[in-house]
């Protein structure tokens, strides 16, 4: 979709307005050459660290290449964009300005903007999405202090942007832009000089991550100038590349369904200025996608026990996919670690690298007392059971889910396993979000004399197997929700019917002499049973 739907005519004067690209690196020179003058007066220059990611070499042999690592993460901010937004507000400073600071923020800007209005002594009003994790709301008010508000506004950074845009109108505010202004991307380029300054060979690729473009655009605008044998390459992520449709297009477009994983770089059309620069520096434009991202992540984490945020991660990503060699010298900037902390696990679950063949399988079997382990019994050794979900909903049939792990050089061990026709009939349900979300239907008035408890066994190969074996002599298992969240112990969500209430109480006490168990009542678990789940869960199965 195009951003702009103005009449051609106003299309035309307004192009006819726009200095040419040359004038406008021009600009931009000066610009940047003043912004040098400013930033440091905030914070120092970032370091470069490195990271070994594996080539193939020009013999096939596989080999590893190191990926250099410009820390805007580890500035003051833990972001690049202290950088822009310090010397727009220092320019205007200069220019005697003393009005009110507006921004918008998906964050990271947001605390360049705090730091330097508390810096200025001027008052700051930041919208940002209600979504905006609090690891960056919070920053921004221990940076800003009493100069900055904060307002929560809208679902996206552009619903944000539109609510500061209205609010700077009515209250003779000044927008501090967090890409499409010259003084904010000259502010950004300062990281380009840096680098011109610091690598000791040219780098034969930089990776630079975008989102509105600003900072792409300032440090290509250094980059293509000093070092112009290196190639450019923008890196955005999928379904949020803007940019890159945009370049393609060769006019500014807006992105549909915008996905915000990485959500510092969740922008739905790129800023005018950035576009320019980006559509005459950047070389090249590539995607990568939240998997890569997410791997992008581990691998830092394994390697340099660096942990940054999703948009921060796109180079790295990007470098992991692209065809180099043991001969080339890439670059990439991480441009900030604030990261929400409740965000770390789900990047770990998306992560794929390095990681076990891992399938998730229903299963029919005769709703009987010993039938789920001895379900369990034919899984071996080799197979570790990482999740388990399992709801009685019949009195004839049961059907759990089981997930299950090999190492990679056992994936045929896997596909014979499960092509076995000695095998209950099962189906493939990997990846499909009642899984992944756990929807686990039964139906608590079939239960007989039911007890539930968290029970806790050693998180290794084969204890959950040994546990349902003994389970097996003294209970029937009617309820299953466990899953391996990598920890020293396995915990599970059990429930367990009998006979009559003697084999309950016998139950109970082998449970104290031989597990460690929290027990769970029953009345908070009937809340679970949900008879419409029930129908269509076995209608999934069937089907």
């Amino acid at each position: 979709m195009d951003d702009a739907s103005q009449p051609l005519e106003a299309t035309d004067q307004a192009a006819r307005a726009q200095p040419t690209i040359e004038a406008l690196l021009e600009s931009l020179r000066v610009a940047a050459g003043e912004a040098l003058e400013r930033v440091y007066q905030l914070d120092q220059p970032t370091t470069i660290d490195q990271l070994a990611i594996p080539i193939h070499s020009n013999e096939g042999q596989p080999s590893k290449v190191n990926l250099l690592l410009k820390r805007e993460d580890a500035s003051r901010v833990h972001s690049y964009k202290w950088r822009g937004a310090y010397n727009k507000i220092a320019s205007l400073v200069e220019s005697g300005f003393d009005g009110r600071l507006v921004a918008a923020s998906a964050g990271n800007h947001a605390q360049g903007v705090a730091l330097a209005a508390a810096g200025a002594q001027l008052s700051a009003t930041i919208f940002m999405p209600r979504s905006t994790p609090l690891v960056k709301q919070d920053a921004v008010h221990e940076l800003g202090g009493e100069h900055v508000e904060i307002r929560l506004v809208g679902d996206s950074f552009d619903q944000s942007a539109a609510s500061a845009k209205a609010f700077a109108e009515a209250n003779d505010g000044t927008l501090i832009p967090p890409y499409d202004d010259l003084q904010v991307i000259a502010g950004q380029s300062t990281i380009g000089v840096e680098l011109v300054q610091q690598c000791l060979q040219p780098p034969t690729h930089v990776f630079l991550p975008i989102g509105g473009g600003g900072m792409a655009a300032g440090v290509a605008s250094i980059l293509k100038q000093q070092l112009p044998d290196t190639r450019l390459i923008g890196v955005e992520a999928v379904d949020q590349n803007s940019m890159g449709v945009s370049i393609a297009g060769g006019e500014r477009k807006t992105v549909g369904l915008l996905d915000r994983f990485c959500d510092g770089t969740a922008v739905a059309c790129p800023g005018e200025l950035p576009f320019r620069l980006c559509q005459h520096l950047v070389d090249e434009f590539v995607t990568v996608s939240n998997v890569e991202v997410c791997d992008a992540i581990q691998s830092m984490w394994q390697q340099r026990r660096i942990i940054v945020e999703p948009s921060a991660a796109l180079g790295v990503a990007a470098a992991f996919a692209y065809q180099l060699t043991s001969d080339d010298r890439p670059l990439t900037i991480l441009s900030g670690s604030n990261v929400d902390f409740q965000m770390l696990p789900r990047i770990a679950r998306r992560g794929q690298l390095n990681r076990p063949e891992r399938r998730y399988v229903g299963f029919e079997i005769d709703e009987q007392p010993g039938r789920l382990s001895s379900l369990l019994e034919r899984f071996g050794e080799k197979i570790n059971i990482i999740d388990f979900q399992y709801g009685k909903v019949a009195d004839d049939n049961a059907y759990p889910i089981i997930g299950m792990e090999v190492p990679r050089s056992e994936i045929e061990f896997l596909n014979q396993f499960l092509n076995d026709d000695n095998l209950p009939p099962h189906h493939d349900v990997t990846g499909s979000p009642a899984i992944e979300f756990r929807v686990i239907p039964f139906n608590f008035d079939l239960l007989n004399t039911p007890y539930f408890a968290v029970i806790q066994f050693p998180n290794r190969p084969g204890a959950l197997r040994e546990f349902m074996q003994e389970v097996g002599q003294r209970a029937n298992v009617c309820y299953m929700n466990y899953t391996d969240d990598g920890q020293t112990e396995g915990h599970a969500l059990m429930g367990f019917e009998f006979e009559s209430f003697a084999y309950h109480s016998q139950f109970v006490e082998w449970l104290k002499e031989t597990t460690q168990f929290q027990p769970v009542p029953t009345d908070q678990i009937r809340h679970i049973n949900s008879t419409g789940a029930n129908s269509e869960r076995l209608k999934a199965f069937r089907s």
